[in-house]
């Protein structure tokens, strides 16, 4: 008891040196350009006030810090720069820091204000249940991965500083704070550390913005002072702390006295969650130890580890929520006790009998299963080998702005490529110990694919820059070094073939009419073409793989030829292509509405590769036997995984990837006024407005969903409340477009393949289709008078037609110029295009009447679509007014509006999200009010192991 002792001396020390209050500020009560409402709470770091912000005309919250912190300089300084570091992060469960200033002799902090009630009432007020407290610390848990990620520690995580929205999302407070706590030269401490223990004993208080650190959440490092061994896996302990909170209702050290507290934090282990609660379930009882472990090199490393296994957790417990109580738990592990994720919990009696039961059902199915499988493998010859029954998925990066990945043939190195503020960087890790390299600096381009690595200990990437405006690939050592250039115009993912001396690569022509693939030495030597497709036929990215045996070539095709290959609707498919002679033949059925990057199985046994069945479906992983060609979903999850990413180990054991998690929802905002914006659609494992969103004449918004699997289309007030199906008929439609006057409403239908433009009246009945283009038509609205259908078909350049049907008419005869609207006036078409030689964004304007140009725009390079191909862009539409083209700009994963005026004029920004990307948007009738569908997607690498 000595060292508890000495602490005690501390904190006895430390109480006499706590902060006093000043007295609360009235309402009214001005500070620079903020006007106090009212008072939010208090604590030990000072009060806190709503306020509106008259500048911004917003609503914030004010944290007036206490004189004696603020007159310390040197505490002052500290503190402004992590707040600073806090204030750059922008992610949806992190509470923005807006200003760190001063005024009328007073410190503050102006920050977001959050509506809501904290996680701690959520557990003990409202009793909220276990699984919706792990949705809300899973999110939270996320939001710190990406603090982490920027070497940020909260320092002080405790259910106080977790704020629940009154829509459902947690938002994490405070970060930077808990460092005005920290000792400075002239304070009194013990020999092993820090005053950090005089937070300890801060009275606890359940108001919102609390930022004082409680004994029942630090971390043993924290408790013992030892301030130099304090990381992020302190925050991973308080983390457990809390998880443990949520899952009992006690805090894990809890104790009648500090003394006593801090010895069971540093000594003892925490009580098992079945002692407390006997229903909650046994892997969350694995998590919170693991986070509670003393040792912080026994932690889990990251907090984003801690938020997958929570994510796969909670998708468990749904599922046993979801079972009828005869179904079998799939529990191995006989001498553990038998839990669940269900609020009732059975008597030992009748679980014992209903384990018997089911065992016995389980021994006849697997009875059952066996006799099949060797029927099977007795009477086929053409049973394919099937990879990753038995997967398991771990992640292997977590910046959350990760693009494209690629792992190296021994499966210990990866590469992958990071965007931030229109800048890409390619990074090398070593999946052994967690150590990273960037290996090329951050450069401002379109486009950085981290491609293939090669035995010799390369790694080869594609860019798009300045210097190579139509791509080009590289190679650099796997540590770094100096890149060296191979190639010219290539910008997708290339192939190294197996013996080492080449590689295949594509060239996808942008405004041409054919698609080429080529192979080369190893060097970039000696190109030779081996197929051309031809328009109404393409490679989809050409993105080429060699077959293990060097004779073959297998990459994505696409055909708008009913028939032509295999007798299926239009759509696309993998080709496996002679290198002697440029035949080729399907490797399966056409089925996938768009597919990505195929690999070989090293054995030669079949293909795997992302790809996408359902117009706006998740991207999944897919495995093909060869030559049989049976298809097979590897992945089948709420996740999408990238088109471009997908590279195997030799063994076939291990792929890598780069898994993304799409959803949106829908915000309304009144234009110009700062703050108003508003979600009036909660957001769900749901797509919402991701191709289209419109206004109807009645004020109501309409947009498209994947909810229901196949793409709808939906509406919802724009006071929020319940979505409605407008179109729900399993057909696939996206996109919808309505004119002024709301008579028109114009889809996108994929009922005949590819997709056509289709009319409806605003209830949803007398459909009719307006297109009948070869290869479907990706981009088109509607006039303001409702006559007119602008669109550009997949073959290239730009035709309208009326909305009461019959022949179309050409305006511009070729090129990719996609999504054409037609000005308000009507006299104007405007279209978006990339340039051929930069490949940069631009706006091109023609009229309506006989289509001769009028001018073009530049858009930044941030105002570029993600990985899907340009020609289904809709991030721009004409103001209200015509004056100006209004579009998304992308920068550091948070999208804004800006507007452009067509005069020259130089662009402004017209929206101040701080957080999540804009997919689509779209102006009111009467141009006062905006309809935005907004993403909180994160992306990062993923390790996909076959359990061999």
């Amino acid at each position: 008891m000595i060292e508890c002792a000495a602490t005690f001396q501390i904190l006895i020390f430390g109480i006499a040196q706590l902060p006093s209050m000043s007295l609360p500020l009235v309402p009214g009560t001005r500070l620079g350009h903020y006007e106090i409402l009212s008072q939010l709470g208090a604590g030990g770091m000072g009060e806190v006030y709503l306020a509106h912000d008259a500048k911004l005309d917003r609503k914030v919250a004010l944290k007036i810090l206490p004189a004696e912190l603020a007159a310390n300089p040197d505490r002052m300084r500290r503190f402004v720069q992590e707040a600073k570091a806090a204030a750059a992060l922008n992610h949806p469960n992190i509470a923005h820091v807006y200003e760190i200033g001063e005024a009328e002799g007073l410190h503050f902090i102006a920050m977001e204000f959050i509506d809501g009630s904290t996680l701690r009432e959520k557990i003990h007020r409202e009793q909220k249940s276990l699984p919706k407290l792990l949705r809300y610390l899973q999110h939270a848990a996320e939001g710190l991965a990406k603090a982490h990620a920027a070497g940020i520690v909260h320092r002080d995580l405790k259910p106080d500083n977790i704020m629940i929205t009154r829509d459902g999302h947690a938002k994490v407070l405070d970060f930077g704070l808990a460092k005005l706590t920290e000792p400075q030269a002239n304070d009194v401490i013990s020999d092993s550390g820090s005053s950090e223990l005089v937070t300890a004993v801060m009275p606890h208080r359940s108001t919102p913005g609390t930022v004082m650190g409680t004994v029942g959440y630090m971390s043993p490092e924290q408790a013992q002072g030892k301030t130099e061994e304090i990381d992020s896996r302190s925050d991973t302990f308080s983390f457990g702390c809390i998880l443990f909170e949520a899952a009992t209702g006690q805090k894990p050290f809890e104790a009648e006295s500090v003394i006593k507290s801090l010895h069971k934090l540093v000594y003892e282990p925490a009580p098992t969650l079945s002692e407390l609660n006997p229903s909650s379930p046994a892997e969350l009882q694995r998590i919170i130890h693991r986070c509670l472990e003393k040792d912080p090199e026994e932690r889990y490393q990251t907090i984003k580890d801690v938020a997958i296994e929570l994510r796969h957790l909670r998708r468990e417990m749904d599922n046993d929520l979801d079972t009828p109580p005869t179904r079998a738990d799939t529990a191995t592990e006989s001498s553990a006790p038998t839990t669940s994720a269900s609020i009732e919990h059975p008597g030992a009696g009748q679980r014992s009998q209903k384990w018997v039961v089911v065992a016995l059902f389980a021994l006849l199915v697997i009875a059952a299963v066996a006799i099949v499988y060797v029927w099977r493998n007795q009477n086929s010859t053409k049973a394919p080998a099937l990879h990753f029954q038995n997967m398991k998925i771990t992640r292997v990066t977590n910046e959350g702005n990760v693009e494209t990945a690629a792992v190296s043939p021994d499966g210990k190195y990866i590469a992958y490529t990071l965007e931030e503020s229109g800048k890409r960087s390619l990074w090398t890790k070593h999946l052994g110990t967690g150590s990273r390299v960037q290996i090329v600096s951050p450069t401002e381009s379109y486009a950085m694919n981290a491609s293939t690595f090669s035995e010799d200990g390369y790694v080869y990437y594609t860019v798009n820059d300045e210097e190579n405006p139509q791509g080009a690939l590289y190679q650099v050592p796997v540590l770094g070094g100096t890149p060296k250039k191979l190639i010219s115009r290539v910008t997708q993912p290339i192939s190294i073939s197996h013996d080492g001396k080449q590689i295949a690569f594509g060239r996808y022509h942008l405004n041409g009419t054919h698609d080429e693939l080529f192979i080369a030495n190893i060097d970039g030597s000696n190109e030779r073409r081996i197929i051309t497709v031809a328009e109404p036929n393409w490679l989809g990215g050409s993105n080429p793989a060699w077959s293990p045996d060097g004779r073959t070539i297998a990459v994505a095709y696409g055909s708008e030829n009913r028939n032509e290959l295999t007798g299926q609707n239009l759509g696309m498919t993998p080709i496996v292509i002679s290198v002697a002679d440029g035949t080729f033949k399907p490797a399966a059925p056409s089925r996938w509405v768009y597919m990505g990057r195929v690999s070989w199985f090293n054995d030669g046994t079949g293909l795997v590769f992302i790809a996408q069945e359902q117009q706006l479906g998740a991207h999944q992983m897919w495995q093909i036997s060869y030559p049989g060609g049976e298809a097979y979903r590897i992945t089948n999850d709420l996740n999408s995984y990238a088109l471009f990413s997908l590279t195997l180990t030799q063994d076939d054991s291990n792929v890598v990837t780069v898994q993304t998690d799409p959803v949106s929802n829908i915000w309304v905002a009144t234009v110009g006024q700062s703050g108003s914006e508003k979600p009036v659609t909660v957001r769900k494992n749901a797509l919402e407005g991701s191709r289209g969103i419109a206004w109807t004449a009645d004020r109501k918004v309409v947009f498209d969903s994947n909810i229901n699997g196949k793409a709808s289309i939906w509406k919802v007030s724009e006071e929020g409340g319940e979505a409605k199906p407008l179109l729900n008929n399993g057909t696939d439609d996206v996109a919808p477009e309505i004119s002024a006057d709301g008579r028109q409403i114009v889809f996108g239908s994929h009922r005949n393949g590819g997709v056509q433009v289709w009319r409806v009246d605003p209830d949803g009945s007398n459909e009719k289709r307006l297109t009948y283009e070869a290869g479907g038509v990706p981009g088109f609205s509607v006039s303001r008078d409702g006559r007119w259908v602008v669109y550009n078909p997949f073959i290239g350049g730009i035709r309208k037609v009326s909305t009461d049907g019959g022949s179309p008419t050409e305006l511009a005869a070729k090129g990719s110029l996609c999504y054409p609207q037609l000005s308000p006036d009507g006299k104007l078409v405007a279209y978006f295009f990339k340039d051929d030689q930069s490949l940069r964004p631009k706006i091109g304007i023609i009229k309506f009447d006989d289509g001769t140009v009028v001018k073009t725009i530049d858009l930044p390079l941030t105002a570029l679509p993600g990985e899907f191909d340009n020609l289904f862009y809709r991030g721009w539409h004409w103001s209200p007014d015509g004056s100006a083209i209004v579009y998304i700009n992308t920068l550091g994963g948070v999208s804004n509006l800006w507007s452009q005026p067509i005069d020259g004029g130089p662009a402004r920004q017209i929206t101040n999200f701080r957080s999540d990307r804009i997919l689509t948007f779209a102006y009111s009738p009467d141009g006062r009010q905006l309809a935005l569908a907004r993403s909180s997607r994160t992306s990062d690498a993923v390790l996909i192991s076959s359990g061999k």
